[in-house]
């Protein structure tokens, strides 16, 4: 067999494993496969690719993006990137990471921590590019991620979904739609909040329809919650404290209506502002559908 026809047997059998894992819960029991992933519902979406980055991938909306230095030593920072969109109760992400001081094996264990000690990784390939995926499944919520790693870069491919939303079919065909081409088609995707559904910043705080976390079934689960930058003007005056947003997690997978209420100079309130338009989240769910709920962001300035 030629390494071509293995790779794609391998990628295939770790699909299939995805979709039996993703089927235990669901209503239907057809089967989807990667080329109904692809050309089905998938092809509602668009493929989304990033300057500088090795990778394309469907999402179903502009997705938000954030671009960050991290500090190494005196010489050397690492850029990372916090890449994610919502729809139906999932979020899909992906997380770039240059390879400077940081290796496949240090983002395995990374993501070994956020699962279930009885759910070991299975080694996967996409298109050459070999990595490992992690499952997770419960109640209500599923979640899988594939941990990649090609010449430049090392990528966490994740989905987390509630079974209140769509994760039976939106996350197969978020994991096959990714694609290391090295053309990388798709809508360039740059910094910024990217798409929010209903986006509403007149909701009133005492609006009933929002709830409190101690009033819901089940709590907002942050999925992606990029920090904010610190300005230059910032920097140079030496300002460090906290910055306390407000800010209502709607039902429709929306930060709206964010209020802070304690504030720093130097456009750092606004830097946390920006922030918490980026983030991404499963809402709140409450008697069985899904529910808005304020909740408060705490982003601490220090210098170092």
């Amino acid at each position: 067999m030629t390494e071509k026809f293995i790779c794609m047997m391998t990628r295939t059998l770790a699909l299939l494993f995805v979709i039996a894992i993703l089927q235990l819960g669901a209503q239907s029991n057809s089967p989807l496969s990667k080329h109904a992933a692809a050309s089905g519902h998938a092809a509602e979406w668009q493929r989304y690719t990033v300057d500088d980055e090795d990778f394309s991938v469907f999402l179903p909306v502009m997705p938000a993006m954030a671009t960050s230095s991290m500090y190494i030593d005196r010489t050397r920072t690492r850029r990372e990137r916090i890449i994610a969109a919502y729809e139906n109760g999932v979020v899909y992400s992906v997380v770039t990471y240059e390879k400077k001081s940081l290796s496949l094996q240090d983002l395995i264990r990374q993501t070994t921590t956020n699962y279930d000690a009885a759910s070991p990784g299975t080694a996967v390939t996409v298109e050459g590019v070999a990595g490992q995926s992690f499952r997770f499944e419960n109640e209500d919520l599923i979640r899988a991620t594939e941990v990649l790693e090609t010449s430049r870069h090392l990528y966490i491919f994740s989905a987390m979904g509630s079974k209140l939303g769509d994760p039976v079919n939106g996350i197969p065909k978020f994991f096959s739609s990714i694609s290391f081409d090295k053309t990388r088609k798709g809508t360039q995707v740059i910094d910024g909040p990217g798409e929010q559904p209903a986006l509403d910043s007149q909701t009133d705080q005492a609006d009933p329809s929002i709830f409190s976390g101690r009033d819901v079934t089940r709590k907002v689960r942050v999925a992606t919650k990029p920090e904010p930058h610190y300005t230059e003007e910032a920097r140079r005056h030496q300002i460090t404290g906290t910055i306390v947003l407000r800010a209502v997690f709607s039902s429709s997978g929306a930060v709206t209506n964010i209020r802070a209420m304690s504030t720093l100079p130097d456009g750092l309130t606004e830097m946390a502002t920006e922030a918490a338009r980026k983030i991404r989240f499963i809402p709140a769910s409450k008697d069985g559908r899904f529910v808005s709920m304020w909740m408060e962001l705490l982003y601490n300035f220090n210098l170092y």
